[in-house]
């Protein structure tokens, strides 16, 4: 299921709304996206873990921090999604069911990991940056799809209340993309 609402598919979202399971598997996309949020953070700072001398925390505590680390950034970022897509469809008219948005949300991270990179400074060039506007966009598209589906809006409304979010939601990628110092 989590494979078609990826894709886009919209009978994926309209039967993802409507089982049991969806709590479930966006629980376990959200922990996928937790753990590999941290892997990716190992891999953007294995020079840095590296560097310690003690091989407990080179090999195990270091690691686990960035791991926990990750499943956090994760967890919060599925709160602050799932607080915009709550006032974007409240904002448009819509009921704005927090448990109905939740699951979406925890797929739609699944995308986001393509902006890690830039977002931890391991790839800031336009590899990390194309990245990061893919998943982004990505993002976004789950999003309109979640609003359609969830608020029964039309794909116009939906559209502008997804873009609304994704303004908010920039914003805050703007406010932590590291940024090189100029020098004179």
């Amino acid at each position: 299921m989590i494979i078609h609402l990826l894709s886009l598919k919209d009978s994926a979202f309209k039967s993802f709304t409507s089982t049991e399971k969806s709590k479930v598997q966006g629980s376990l996309a959200l922990l996928l996206t937790g753990l590999l949020y941290g892997v990716l953070l190992i891999t953007a700072n294995w020079s840095y873990i590296l560097s310690f001398e003690t091989p407990a925390l080179r090999w195990a505590i270091v690691p686990l921090i960035f791991i926990v680390s990750g499943l956090m950034m994760a967890w919060l970022t599925r709160i602050g999604l799932t607080l915009l897509l709550w006032a974007g469809a409240r904002g448009f008219g819509g009921e704005g069911v927090m448990s109905r948005i939740a699951p979406f949300v925890s797929i739609s991270l699944l995308p986001g990991l393509l902006a890690v990179p830039l977002l931890t400074g391991w790839q800031v060039n336009a590899l990390g940056i194309s990245l990061a506007v893919i998943g982004v966009a990505w993002m976004f598209a789950i999003h309109w799809k979640t609003l359609q589906s969830t608020q029964r809006f039309s794909p116009i409304k939906a559209g502008i209340a997804a873009i609304t979010v994704l303004i908010f939601f920039v914003s805050i990628y703007y406010l932590i993309v590291p940024t090189s110092s100029i020098t004179s």
